[in-house]
C-alpha cells in the first residue's frame, strides 16, 4: 500500500521507508457544522504530530486536500466511499538523523492592536 503512494502524491516519497502511514479523512456526510472539516481534521493532524514527536517518532504531513490529482489518487488507492475526502497523509517511523532546533522567534512578527 506505501510503496504507490508517491505515483499519485510525490511529496510523500518518504513513505517508501517507513513502516506506517496515516491517512487523515473528513466524513462529510456526517458534519455537525457545514465547512469546518478542514480546520477539524488540521487540527487532528496537528495532534497526530505531537504525539509522534512525544513517543520519540518521526513523522511527516505530506499535502492531499486540495490538491485534486492527491485527493483522487487517496481515494482510488484506499476505496474511500462517496463523501469521505482526505485531507493529510502522514508518514511515521523513526527519525533516521535529529536535526539541530531552530530559532524562528523574530520580533518583526509580532503585533500588537494592529499590523
Amino acid at each position: 500500500m506505501l510503496d504507490a503512494i508517491p505515483t499519485f502524491s510525490p511529496f510523500a516519497s518518504m513513505v517508501k521507508r517507513a513502516p506506517l502511514g496515516i491517512l487523515v479523512c473528513a466524513d462529510t456526510r456526517n458534519v455537525i457544522v457545514p465547512g469546518f472539516w478542514v480546520e477539524d481534521c488540521s487540527a487532528a493532524t496537528q495532534n497526530l504530530l505531537l504525539a509522534a514527536h512525544a513517543l520519540g517518532l518521526g513523522a511527516v504531513w505530506t499535502d492531499v486536500y486540495p490538491m485534486d490529482g492527491h485527493v483522487a489518487g487517496f481515494t482510488k488507492h484506499c476505496h474511500l466511499p462517496e463523501g469521505v475526502v482526505p485531507l493529510a497523509f502522514v508518514a511515521v517511523g523513526h527519525p533516521a538523523e535529529e536535526p539541530p532546533a531552530q530559532n524562528r522567534f523574530s520580533k518583526e512578527r509580532i503585533h500588537s492592536n494592529v499590523w
